[in-house]
């Protein structure tokens, strides 16, 4: 069980890094963070954060 949380965990780190970077560089197209295309990344990114916590405090 251990392992494979360790492993999600990886997994889920890399996407936020790539989905950071998407979301940096759509946001300097878009020129705002209220951009529905930008807000949608956003909470993208933060359903990845919020799951990457849980299996870090399992």
């Amino acid at each position: 069980m251990k392992t494979e949380n360790s492993q999600l965990g990886n997994d889920l780190q890399k996407n936020i890094e790539l989905l950071r970077k998407e979301l940096e560089m759509l946001y300097f197209k878009e020129g705002s963070f209220s951009s529905p295309i930008v807000l949608q990344l956003s909470q993208q990114l933060d359903e990845y954060i919020v799951a990457l916590q849980k299996i870090q405090y399992i």
